[in-house]
């Protein structure tokens, strides 16, 4: 064989269509695997999100009881102060119930 016939026996098997239908179906293939790709990298993204929402309602749900807690302590250690006696060295009591209640009603109004 020479080269004519290797030329054009190759530019007859473009021309006549397998050449053509499989430089089509190599275009699909390429367009699908992208397709793909891009479908896989969705997901991903959606399951990365949806774990973070997850994480960030937790730590809201924590930081809500940890605020709650707060509050807790704080209205006991107002109701201590309460009954604290500011004089130590006698039998008399005198606690500080005026400031203390001041306080006490705006944190229960909080």
């Amino acid at each position: 064989m020479d080269v004519t016939t290797l030329l054009t026996t190759l530019f007859t098997t473009l021309l006549s269509g397998g050449g053509v239908a499989s430089f089509m179906q190599y275009k699909q293939n390429k367009r699908a695997k992208e397709l793909e790709n891009d479908k896989t990298a969705s997901e991903q993204w959606r399951a990365l999100y949806e774990e973070q929402t997850k994480t960030v309602q937790s730590l809201r749900e924590k930081l809500q009881e940890t605020r709650e807690n707060l509050g807790k302590e704080k209205q006991q250690t107002l109701m201590c102060r309460f009954y604290v006696c500011e004089k130590l060295d006698c039998t008399d009591r005198e606690p500080p119930h005026a400031e203390i209640m001041k306080e006490f009603k705006q944190l229960s109004q909080k």
